[in-house]
């Protein structure tokens, strides 16, 4: 953005003169490099979804894609028109993860990255998932790790199926050994299994009543 494109954003809560802005930027990179094709990767916080269609509009052959990381809810993203979009075939991909992404770009046709490519991004965002110290809670990271998961396992799906090995899964710390007692919501249990890459055990209830137990 600039001094005018900011001032309006902070004064109004006006995104259109910083997207505007960005299509500005653009324009000028496109007259640096008219034989390329351009992925805009972005995010819906600050006006890049409507920068994104304004790109889509000005430069048709050009502005190949827009994939946007999800990082508010999605009717307060500025310019969020999804029938406008569809009736000039706009589709900007909102995503959570990068290996979303990466399947996507995959997937399209033709292709934008190859096969190891893809399984590369989901290799790269497990290890960056592992070296993250702090997270706000044991929760947000059980939830974080199961988002990533999903998506790597979406990705693997799809690299089995062209004959790629898959990427690893994010394996969960095992909390509870083998023969262990836990409560339940059902009742006491002994754990039987754990399967780290989903976080999941393996246990056997004792469905006898709870004053029995």
């Amino acid at each position: 953005g600039d001094i005018a494109s900011g001032s309006e954003f902070i004064v109004q809560n006006n995104f259109e003169p910083l997207a505007k802005k960005k299509l500005d930027n653009f324009r000028r990179f496109v007259s640096i490099y008219p034989e390329f094709k351009h992925v805009f990767v972005a995010d819906n916080g600050q006006g890049d979804v409507r920068a994104g269609e304004l790109m889509f509009d000005s430069f048709p052959y050009e502005f190949e894609a827009l994939y946007v990381h999800v990082v508010t809810d999605l009717h307060k993203t500025c310019g969020y028109a999804p029938q406008r979009w569809g009736e000039k075939d706009f589709t900007p991909f909102f995503i959570r993860t990068y290996p979303e992404a990466a399947l996507q770009a995959a997937r399209c046709d033709p292709p934008m990255i190859r096969l190891k490519g893809l399984r590369r991004i989901c290799t790269d965002a497990a290890k960056d998932f592992m070296q993250i110290k702090n997270f706000p809670s044991e929760l947000t990271k059980r939830e974080r790790r199961a988002e990533l998961n999903q998506a790597i396992w979406r990705a693997n799906q799809f690299l089995l199926l062209h004959g790629e090995e898959p990427a690893d899964l994010i394996s969960a710390y095992r909390a509870w050994k083998d023969g262990q007692k836990v409560r339940t919501p059902y009742g006491i249990g002994t754990i039987r299994g754990f399967v780290p890459e989903f976080d999941l055990y393996k246990v056997d209830i004792d469905w006898r009543p709870l004053d029995v137990q």
